[in-house]
């Protein structure tokens, strides 16, 4: 294993992998709570499978913290002011994580389960796209130090 930090590029190539196979998870959720009834999956799989992709988001945005803030940091004069933004973003995230989470946890019902399932997945994926419209561009994860549009243009 390299001691050195990974290459802007390599950790925005890193990042997006990350979210589609987030995506993924959060598709195969939804899957598991649209059979419950049906005798292939119940609801304690599903609140597993919930939990589990808990802990992976929590992986996930641990990666960010420490391979993406520097990078974004560095990248232009904006990049404190997205760091901050960022980590609010991120404690606002694992907030709302965890109190859904909780809530797909306590389901009593299906309908309640799958409610929670697609208030999570809908929150997650609306996290996903803001932050790759705001952070994983190649515009500020690149490897080159010097600005290609100087004005933004």
């Amino acid at each position: 294993m390299s001691d050195q930090p990974l290459m802007p590029s390599e950790v925005r190539t890193k990042v997006l992998s990350q979210h589609r196979e987030i995506e993924q998870m959060l598709s195969e959720l939804e899957a598991g709570v649209a059979q419950l009834g049906q005798g292939g999956v119940d609801a304690e799989q599903v609140k597993r499978a919930a939990y589990a992709l808990r802990g992976i988001l929590e992986l996930h945005m641990n990666f960010e913290e420490a391979h993406m803030v520097p990078a974004i940091n560095e990248a232009d004069g904006f990049g404190p002011e997205r760091v901050r933004h960022l980590h609010a973003d991120h404690a606002q995230q694992r907030q709302e994580l965890d109190r859904l989470v909780d809530t797909i946890r306590e389901a009593r019902s299906p309908d309640d389960l799958t409610a929670s399932v697609k208030r999570l997945a809908d929150m997650l994926r609306n996290d996903i796209e803001e932050e790759e419209r705001e952070y994983v561009t190649d515009k500020l994860l690149r490897d080159n130090i010097i600005p290609t549009d100087t004005f933004g243009g």
